[in-house]
């Protein structure tokens, strides 16, 4: 299809500025490997795929390779919760505690289904500093999510339930019927459908599966988060009496340029970027391990090894243990009276990437592991985009399906930096995201991949890349239809193809 970059699969003739769009990123450096998909009415009218599964560049992409598409895997477990719904096993104004009895601890008695549904619940990260490892442990997570007191009025803010969501409408639909959400989406969904789909990935699927290629990160972003924690320690009293007449430079390098410096000075913290050749102590990381500095603020149960390898700590060891100390508190005082956003940065599900790791891949964690390529996203898009039934079968009905349209919450969200229009699990048409038709619902996955559904034109598209990408903010905001600029860039030439915008 292209004498710069190969291209392959299809495309009906009216959509060749998608293909277009899809050489753009490769050419501009965006793209290493990457498939995207479009059905109107269930039927493909666009399925392309590109570049390599590896970061070498020394295997091809092919039209069977999948991968890990994070929170993408949200839509297809918000849909099992509504297909449950829709067979009268949930109701959506009940109190999740009717189907869970052990919910109903710390304030939570009176949350409802659509609460879980909407990232309304106050449930968005886990409070107790747990080890990476406990994630692979269902119920030890439902189990610490029952017991948790809500970190707002249930109902009243959303705040994105980034890898909670899962666990919580996982463990309502295993409750009413029996079956874990991957099980239950298999059975009920990709069988039907015959959509390589996986939430718990098997094992026979591993050579066709291409590894994440985690992005450099946003030093702007790292700036933010350190200078707010900073600024909360300096409003606490009880960080106040600890630090008492301290006094101390400490700096923190990550990589070659980008160094920050913290002076404690007069009972406070200051925070600047500027280098400070004789600091009193200095902790150093790679621009590829940069959340072990979070490490510094929490009692994250990380690997030892993996901890003395990367992260260096200079200075003597009487500075060096005082400062972690005093760290170690600032981030129990923002875990227990913090802002939501805070709470969520200090106790982080990874302090690496372990996508790739077989555990995780294996797991059942509804809200972030689903593995797929563009085509099987498209395809299961499709089942709402057709309203409920597609290649002769019927899995929720329309009356249901349109429930999930309705608005819940419209407001600045607690956990992402912008406002947020939330349907019931889907993100909706708002004035940051204005889409051509009402009737579309919306979401994606870390890094970048897509799924939209039209109800109105019963159009469904799907995005899934390899190489992940984080923005900054403005860029973020330049875009219309996905926040990632080259699914936006995509889904944008799919409108413009149809004569939708």
């Amino acid at each position: 299809m292209s004498n710069k970059i190969k291209i392959y699969g299809f495309y009906e003739p009216r959509f060749k500025a998608v293909e277009k769009a899809f050489i753009r990123n490769f050419e501009e450096g965006m793209e290493i490997g990457a498939s995207f998909a479009v059905t109107i009415n269930g039927k493909y009218v666009i399925d392309i795929w590109g570049g390599f599964k590896d970061e070498k560049r020394t295997q091809p992409w092919e039209k069977d390779t999948i991968c890990n598409v994070y929170s993408t895997t949200k839509v297809p477990t918000v849909l099992c919760t509504m297909m449950c719904v829709d067979q009268g096993l949930l109701n959506l104004d009940e109190k999740v505690a009717t189907y869970w009895p052990e919910f109903a601890q710390n304030g939570k008695e009176n949350i409802l289904v659509r609460h879980l549904l909407s990232h309304t619940s106050g449930l968005a990260g886990i409070e107790e500093v747990i080890p990476y490892s406990a994630w692979y442990d269902w119920d030890k997570i439902v189990n610490l999510l029952a017991a948790q007191k809500p970190w707002w009025e249930p109902g009243t803010k959303s705040g994105y339930h980034a890898i909670t969501h899962g666990f919580l409408l996982g463990e309502i639909v295993r409750r009413t019927t029996g079956k874990s959400l991957g099980t239950f989406f298999k059975e009920e969904i990709a069988n039907p459908l015959n959509a390589n789909f996986y939430i718990g990935l098997p094992k026979k699927h591993l050579p066709r599966v291409s590894r994440l290629i985690p992005p450099p990160p946003l030093m702007d972003f790292i700036s933010l988060i350190l200078g707010a924690i900073l600024s909360r320690a300096n409003n606490s009293k009880v960080i106040q009496n600890e630090i008492g007449n301290l006094e101390k430079i400490i700096r923190l390098d990550f990589g070659d340029q980008d160094i920050f410096t913290i002076k404690i000075q007069n009972g406070k913290f200051k925070f600047s970027k500027e280098k400070i050749e004789m600091p009193h102590c200095k902790f150093t990381v790679t621009k590829k391990t940069t959340g072990l500095m979070y490490w510094l603020f929490s009692k994250i149960n990380e690997e030892p090894e993996f901890i003395s390898k990367n992260l260096k700590m200079e200075g003597k060891r009487e500075d060096t243990d005082q400062i972690k100390k005093l760290f170690e508190l600032i981030g129990a005082e923002i875990r227990k009276t913090g802002p939501v956003g805070l709470k969520m940065a200090l106790n982080p599900i990874a302090l690496r990437d372990r996508s790739f790791d077989r555990e995780w891949q294996a797991a059942e964690i509804p809200a972030a592991n689903g593995h797929r390529n563009a085509r099987s996203v498209a395809k299961i898009a499709s089942i709402i985009a057709c309203e409920g039934e597609i290649s002769g079968i019927r899995f929720i009905s329309k009356e249901t399906l349109e429930q999930l349209l309705e608005e819940q919450i419209y407001s600045r969200d607690l956990v992402m930096p912008y406002p947020l229009r939330w349907g019931l699990g889907v993100g909706l048409p708002s004035k940051e995201m204005p889409f051509p038709h009402p009737r579309t619902c919306f979401w994606g996955g870390a890094g970048g991949s897509a799924i939209t559904m039209d109800l109105d034109a019963k159009l469904s598209i799907g995005y899934v890349m390899n190489k992940m990408r984080t923005q900054t903010l403005e860029e973020t905001r330049t875009n219309k239809y996905h926040s990632d600029t080259r699914g936006d860039r995509l889904i944008t030439a799919v409108f413009e193809s149809l004569g939708y915008i």
